[in-house]
């Protein structure tokens, strides 16, 4: 089985990268935690990483065994991603870049019911800035791809 953890800021194209795997959305796990669909209420989460962590990694014991690749997509916190590698150290770790430019285009057209702020403001919420901060811990390990 091969897991690649998938990484990005908002509207970097997660969701339509790797469409034929098996795939774990992490934000879904977060609403399912918080019984929540308000983006406002996900993005305030950072305090339950342990909480998520524990939700990837029984979720990936659930189904490993039943596909040949599977992406954690959207995980935002550096934390996470050691609790991941600890279980997993042969993950592949990717990181879609996109120029800022273009992630305030495709949030602006995408009109998802969820984007109730401007991208300005959604772009640079504390868990955003977090997700930033994987980039930085895991430079060296992480496949960037333009996207």
């Amino acid at each position: 089985m091969k897991l690649t953890l998938l990484f990005g800021r908002i509207c970097s194209g997660k969701t339509s990268f790797y469409p034929d795997s098996c795939r774990i959305v992490v934000s879904n796990l977060v609403r399912d935690i918080i019984n929540s669909t308000s983006r406002e209420e996900l993005q305030n989460t950072m305090h339950l990483d342990q909480r998520i962590a524990n939700s990837i990694l029984d979720t990936l014991d659930y189904i490993v065994d039943e596909h040949p690749h599977i992406v954690v997509d959207g995980i935002r916190q550096a934390s996470i991603v050691h609790e991941v590698l600890k279980c997993y150290p042969d993950a592949e770790l990717v990181w879609l870049e996109v120029p800022v430019e273009e992630r305030k285009r495709r949030y602006e057209s995408r009109r998802d019911i969820k984007d109730v702020e401007p991208f300005d403001v959604a772009d640079n919420k504390p868990i955003e800035l977090e997700c930033q901060e994987i980039f930085s811990i895991f430079e060296k390990q992480l496949r960037i791809i333009n996207n």
